[in-house]
């Protein structure tokens, strides 16, 4: 996969995620995760195949995520 470290092999995986939430119930999404032990960067979501599926919005100001089913 090309990221801003440049190259990093990995692989693709597919399968559920579930998010959970502080207010209201969890929401399970059937998405696709790239696994690398060469990764250095931090944890993060990718819009393709993961945020594309749920409507999503951030809130800055109170560091919150807020999700839901499309």
């Amino acid at each position: 996969m090309s990221t801003r470290f440049g190259l990093i092999r990995g692989t693709l995986h597919r399968g559920p995620i579930r998010l959970h939430a502080d207010e209201g119930e969890p929401l399970d999404v059937d998405a696709t995760v790239f696994i690398s032990p060469d990764w250095q960067g931090p944890n993060f979501l990718g819009y393709e195949g993961f945020l594309q599926r749920i409507r999503f919005a951030v809130d800055p100001e109170t560091n919150l995520f807020y999700f839901g089913r499309i």
